[in-house]
């Protein structure tokens, strides 16, 4: 407790309160002593009588000056009302709680993909980045098609709708059909856009069929039966031009490029040739 016996004997306040919100000792101890002067006090008397070394005084008067605790006029140090200041303080002290919390939930849940990671893959003998890897929009789905069929030797499937982003993708898919790499392409034609495209793609030498299926709710590429990029949509709602989409994600496991290419081929085999 801070006591100010002789001055004010009902003046008793725990220094831990000045500490929660961010003062000193030295601080808390200046400021209540100029209570008791409501003329305030000559700097420099502070700074020799306060019973504080000199330097560590004026440490103390220039960081209550900043947190509004006190202000200075013709050199005297005046209190200043607490409600001028400890409201400020609070705000301060909150803002920066929230900025340290922000940091620790940045921290822990880094740590637990990390963690997450490991303890799985030690269990069940997988990583699950191994499993399936998310992408963080469309534009890097577009560019990692593009490095996939890049990488392709023998095969290339891709189940489109009206395979709007064709043009991004044209010159990688034509640079594969000179490699000899096989090529098909499952889409929706049913306007003059989408005829334009497919004739274009059959053009290149790629293999062009109509789906039947207005609607699936399941885009992607499929290169060599051993890389999977696909994109899954919310369920079609009335009214709603295009449909939300779940996040883009990229995976080699066989059993997710088995799903896949079942369902592709099962289309394929029920589509129109053009």
């Amino acid at each position: 407790m801070i006591d100010l016996a002789g001055q004010n004997p009902d003046l008793k306040v725990n220094i831990e309160l000045f500490r929660l919100i961010g003062m000193t000792d030295n601080e808390s101890t200046i400021y209540l002593k100029l209570l008791e002067k409501p003329k305030g006090e000559l700097i420099d008397n502070i700074l020799i009588n306060f019973d504080l070394q000199p330097n560590e005084a004026e440490a103390a008067v220039r960081a209550l000056v900043d947190k509004g605790c006190v202000s200075i006029k013709s050199n005297m140090v005046e209190a200043n009302p607490p409600g001028d200041f400890i409201h400020k303080i609070l705000e301060n002290k909150r803002l920066s709680l929230e900025l340290q919390l922000k940091k620790i939930q940045d921290a822990g849940l880094l740590l637990e993909k990390v963690l997450n990671s490991y303890y799985w893959e030690r269990r069940l003998g997988i990583k699950p980045e191994e499993l399936i890897e998310p992408m963080v929009d469309l534009p890097l789905m577009e560019r990692q098609t593009v490095d996939m069929i890049r990488r392709a030797e023998d095969c290339i499937l891709i189940f489109a709708g009206r395979f709007d982003w064709y043009e991004n993708i044209r010159e990688s898919i034509r640079e594969a059909i000179n490699r000899n790499v096989k090529a098909q392409v499952l889409m929706l034609i049913k306007d003059k856009y989408t005829v334009k495209r497919a004739g274009e793609l059959r053009g290149l030498g790629v293999k062009v069929r109509h789906c039947t299926e207005e609607w699936y709710p399941v885009r992607g590429t499929l290169i060599d039966d051993s890389e999977l990029i696909f994109l899954i949509w919310a369920t079609r709602k009335i009214g709603v031009e295009r449909p939300t989409y779940y996040r883009p994600h990229y995976t080699r496991n066989p059993g997710l490029i088995r799903i896949f290419k079942d369902a592709f081929q099962k289309r394929w085999d029920e589509a129109k040739e053009i």
